[in-house]
């Protein structure tokens, strides 16, 4: 078995065929002890540096959804654009954790994973694993279908100066990074990085907005349903308050020592639901409104935007051949802020919030043989929420369960703790088999001890055969803001989200550069979501559990990569079994429990994805990539039941074009002209230029009929490497 110094990783890694880089001997994403990524008790899926550079991608969104088999986004116009996988995907994005070198970045309070996905600044990113699956016993309470963990480059990794500009056309954007990696001996160094963006999207002739039914506005002004809307909205991908953002980071290594502190800035605009902008019972703008608007441009261009910032210092002591202590000790603070239309004049829909964490952990690593691996260790995380937001227009803290009488926008603070205690075993039991055990246990303030065992078992017959049968139970908190909603309201415990999950996979090394694979899951999800009836109700503030949901799926994948080529392929299935309603609970998750279909409402059953790589010779690179969304048959259901209970509200009668495929091409050429400068042209959602419904992306969430179409469009970028 291979094994790397962090010194060779970064230049040895891209000389590795497949088979060597699934033998080399590290802690692999998912897990707390050495193994390597064959034996792995999770399905991992790696996205290099040089994947990234090869995407051309614009957002860590885009770059996800181009290579993470069975990983779906969609789009909704209350809140930034959301990321699911295998079937697994809601309102918010709490279903999964964002990692930075070993750091959960989520935000608490109301969202969940928003900072950095929306950034075109990945030049601090050394790689990217997605945990695809539940891994709240490795990462903590929260990770229910995956994780998203980032590694950044660090001296040891990186050594000299790297400028990198990008310009995009159509969707348009500027930005510019510098990277500066400094090696003061073999373990010990100083990496430094800052990234700046202006986002201006694409305008509404190349990213058309189309409503699905016909409609009067609020000021009698006809709408056309199944046609790009003419009046007045944001640029597509625009970011929020039009304000630059920004990403810096800076790393130093040595002596055992990891000191880094990160500071992300970002945000977007969202497109007016219907709602927004008609009466009813098309809408409810003149319901919900406190004042006039004599236009469209009086109305408040919807939003969210962020900012980060993170400090992490973490101390790795070798104590013997044995025995291994971390300590890490953390601080971060986020900022928090979404503007509706009626923000201008109604500043209790403009949310806003400041939260803060701070952190402390151990782990102590065991490896008293060459069969047997452990480690165990415990966490504490001491959280502030209801913070004001000084960045936020009118400062005051403003949370979702608050806005209505009789708070009036008037949010408390409140603190909480966390206690956490987890660990995991390692048995080589011979050869052929190994076993994990993982286990974890949080505390909140606000709940009982929730518990996320996982059990994977390992077969490799020979080198190249291997089998992996994963068991596990993961559980999440739902949002601060919801909990200290209970509490107040008489609940002292928070019920807790509980996925459990069976998983049988089979990779199969066919040569040292063909990698061929195949999982099939099955989830039993008590689900947490949105649920309109129960906004401000007893105990819930919308946000509550809505009933239990089964599924099954099927991923294949296949990975080659011998020069000239690199190709990466794979189809992911997923199939609703069954979902039980709560009594008197509603979901915009799926209309099987109405009697209507038995399909996700969210999400498309069948998803197809290509990437494929070619070097034409030393200089000249093409590259190219295609997702497919088959079609969204559990939304075209979904929009029936409502049309059927409220009527043609939302979609006109047999007005199916939303439902359809969607397939997004972009195609790249990189010329590398000098051992110092690289230039890349990239081309996005080509097809679009043909037929821009075969770009079109869908609204979710109880807006289905409306879908937006992405912009064909393209990119300019340079990278200069100093050494």
């Amino acid at each position: 078995m291979l094994t790397l110094t962090p010194s060779a990783a970064s230049n040895e890694l891209l000389e590795l065929s497949l088979e060597e880089l699934m033998n080399l001997r590290i802690i692999p994403a998912g897990s707390l002890t050495m193994s390597s990524a064959r034996l792995s008790p999770s399905t991992v899926t790696t996205i290099t540096q040089a994947d990234i550079q090869a995407s051309g991608a614009r957002s860590l969104n885009e770059l996800l959804d181009i290579y993470a088999p069975n990983l779906q986004m969609i789009r909704h116009h209350w809140e930034a654009r959301h990321l699911g996988l295998r079937g697994i995907i809601n309102d918010r994005e709490e279903k999964y954790l964002l990692v930075v070198n070993g750091r959960v970045m989520n935000e608490r309070t109301h969202y969940g994973v928003l900072s950095e996905r929306d950034l075109p600044l990945l030049g601090d990113i050394h790689h990217i694993d997605v945990v695809r699956g539940p891994g709240s016993a490795t990462y903590g309470a929260g990770a229910v279908s995956m994780v998203i963990d980032i590694v950044t480059d660090t001296a040891q990794t990186f050594e000299g100066t790297a400028l990198t500009g990008r310009l995009g056309a159509v969707e348009e954007f500027y930005s510019a990074e510098i990277k500066h990696g400094r090696r003061f001996g073999e373990d010990s160094g100083l990496l430094l990085y800052v990234g700046v963006d202006q986002y201006h999207g694409a305008g509404q002739d190349d990213a058309p907005l189309v409503y699905g039914v016909d409609f009067d506005d609020f000021w009698g002004t006809p709408v056309s349903g199944g046609q790009p809307f003419d009046q007045p909205i944001n640029r597509d991908g625009e970011s929020y308050r039009n304000r630059y953002r920004l990403k810096a980071h800076a790393q130093y290594t040595g002596g055992g020592w990891n000191l880094w502190a990160r500071y992300t800035r970002g945000g977007e605009q969202f497109a007016f639901a219907q709602d927004n902008l008609a009466r009813a019972p098309y809408g409810w703008l003149d319901e919900w409104a406190i004042a006039d608007y004599p236009s469209y441009h009086s109305l408040h261009q919807p939003g969210a935007g962020y900012q980060q910032m993170t400090l992490d210092a973490s101390y790795r002591k070798p104590l013997s051949n044995q025995w291994t202590i971390t300590t890490t000790f953390g601080f971060s603070r986020f900022d928090y802020e979404r503007a509706s239309f009626d923000s201008p004049v109604n500043p209790y829909w403009n949310l806003n919030h400041r939260e803060e964490e701070y952190l402390a952990r151990i782990q102590a690593n065991w490896t008293p043989s060459d069969r047997h691996q452990a480690a165990i260790g415990g966490e504490w995380s001491h959280g502030r929420f209801g913070l004001e937001n000084p960045s936020a227009p009118g400062g005051q803290a403003v949370l979702a369960p608050y806005v209505q009488p009789p708070y009036n926008g008037i949010s408390p603070r409140w603190n909480t703790n966390t206690y956490s205690l987890f660990g995991e075993h390692q048995w080589k039991i011979n050869e052929q088999w190994t076993h994990f055990t993982s286990v974890r246990l949080d505390k909140n303030t606000y709940t009982n001890w929730l518990f996320s065992p996982r059990l994977t078992t390992v077969y490799a017959p020979d080198d190249i055969n291997t089998w992996k049968l994963m068991l596990a139970k993961s559980l999440r908190m739902t949002f601060a803001e919801e909990m200290r909603w209970q509490w107040e309201h008489g609940r002292t415990t928070s019920p807790p989200e509980e996925l459990k999950s069976a998983e049988l996979r089979y990779e199969r090394q066919h040569t040292p550069n063909l990698l061929l694979a195949g999982s099939v899951f099955y989830h039993d999800l008590d689900v947490i979501s949105w649920d309109s009836g129960a906004y401000g109700v007893e105990f819930d503030a919308g946000t509550t559990q809505v009933g239990n949901l089964r599924q099954w799926g099927v991923e294949l994948e296949l990975l080659y990569r011998k020069k000239p080529w690199r190709v990466m392929l794979s189809h992911g299935y997923t199939k609703l079994l069954d979902f039980k309603r709560n009594p008197d609970a509603n979901t915009v998750l799926t209309a099987q429990p109405y009697g209507y279909g038995d399909d996700l409402a969210n999400w498309s059953n069948h998803v197809t994805k290509l990437v494929v790589g070619y070097d034409l010779n030393d200089q000249w690179r093409l590259d190219g990539s295609a997702r497919v969304y088959w079609g969204y048959s559990g939304a075209e259901d979904f929009a029936q039941f409502v049309t059927d209970h409220q009527g043609p509200i939302s979609i006109a009668p047999g007005y199916d074009d939303p439902y359809g495929p969607s397939v997004f091409f972009n195609l790249g050429l990189q010329y590398r002209a000098t051992d110092h400068l690289t230039m890349r042209v990239d081309g996005y959602n080509l097809l679009g230029w043909f037929d821009d419904d075969l770009n079109k992306q869908l609204y979710g969430f109880n807006s289905y009929g409306d879908y937006r179409a992405q912009a064909p469009a393209l990119s300019i970028s340079l990278h200069y490497l100093l050494k």
